[in-house]
């Protein structure tokens, strides 16, 4: 549809302005939104927690006494924007992660100050690497930039990556632009996230900060659903699989009978390497099941013992919280081998 192309100007013209702010990776794992502080040269109250993307500070909720009331949502807005220079708007999410997508939507957040920016879109950048985001119709998360991090560490010269759900991306961009991977596969099927992965990867190419050479030219970039373009694609091919898996809403976690994934795990497990593949597979745990998250821990030694593969687990990250007891949580794992009888 129109959407890419509106993401394609005002892409570019974030872009134009190469004046790259420094934004506070702020990795806090609190979600919630209650911590209030007084500004000194107001008395307003302005939220302690807000995620920053780009140029725009998003509140996750407000006070219940003020959501209707205009002003005094604007002047929380203007507060945050007096504290820090940067940012030019401040949105309020107004609706939860909805569709396939998992974005807030055309009304997802509702601009309480600043620039009445619509669709919804800016430049975020991430330890030197910047990405496009559409806020309203793609999913990121500047909290999960540790996590990025850690996963490139892992990534050794020569590897093949492939990255599933990889919405805007971030993951993928960081991944090409910070190590000697080989390649970096990155599956999406949201043509909005789409387009703006484009924007980054043009970026990407342009990056003077990136070290590493070829950044750009290593990543390739997969419009379309991830259980249709798994099955295309070589089998024992990669070396390592990113598959930060979408909520299946309420179902999700130990709060009911989401499958887990097991017909993505199905999907990608033949791509793996047969021997030493490795796997960064993402789950939604309570916070009780932690450390050892056995329930995430079956789920994919069962599809494994299912397949004929050998596995071992080699770790078991926590990636931030999403909400009231509700942790993400990133189970690496290893394919150590067929099973004999296979």
């Amino acid at each position: 549809g129109a959407m890419p192309s509106i993401v394609d100007a005002i892409g570019r013209r974030q872009l134009e302005r190469e004046d790259g702010f420094l934004f506070d990776d702020n990795d806090d794992e609190e979600e919630d939104n209650d911590g209030v502080e007084e500004t000194k040269k107001s008395k307003t109250q302005t939220p302690k927690k807000f995620d920053v993307v780009g140029d725009i500070a998003i509140l996750h909720s407000l006070p219940p006494d003020i959501i209707n009331n205009e002003e005094e949502k604007k002047k929380i807005g203007e507060a945050i924007m007096e504290r820090n220079k940067a940012i030019k708007v401040c949105a309020v999410r107004t609706s939860s992660l909805t569709g396939t997508d998992r974005s807030p939507g055309s009304n997802g957040f509702e601009i309480i100050a600043g620039m009445n920016r619509s669709p919804l879109v800016t430049s975020h950048m991430e330890y030197g690497i910047k990405c496009v985001v559409d806020l309203s119709h793609t999913f990121f998360s500047p909290r999960m930039g540790q996590e990025r991090l850690r996963i490139c560490q892992q990534v050794a010269r020569g590897e093949n990556v492939l990255v599933l759900f990889s919405g805007i991306g971030m993951d993928a961009m960081q991944i090409a632009g910070r190590t000697e991977a080989k390649s970096v596969t990155a599956i999406e099927l949201n043509p909005v996230a789409m387009a703006c992965a484009k924007n980054g990867q043009r970026m990407l190419e342009r990056n003077k900060a990136v070290k590493v050479a070829g950044a750009a030219e290593r990543l390739h970039l997969v419009e379309g659903d991830v259980l249709d373009v798994l099955p295309t694609l070589e089998h024992g091919a990669y070396d390592r699989i990113v598959a930060p898996r979408p909520k299946e809403g309420a179902l999700d976690g130990d709060l009911g009978t989401g499958d887990g994934g097991v017909q993505f795990l199905e999907a990608l497990l033949p791509l793996l390497r047969v021997h030493g593949g490795e796997c960064h597979w993402y789950d939604f745990a309570a916070d009780h099941e932690l450390p050892n998250c056995e329930r995430t821990r079956k789920s994919i030694s069962d599809v494994c013992d299912k397949m004929g593969y050998d596995m071992e687990v080699i770790h078991v990250a926590r990636a931030g919280s999403i909400a009231m007891r509700q942790i993400r949580v990133c189970m690496d794992f290893r394919i150590t081998g067929r099973k004999s009888s296979c």
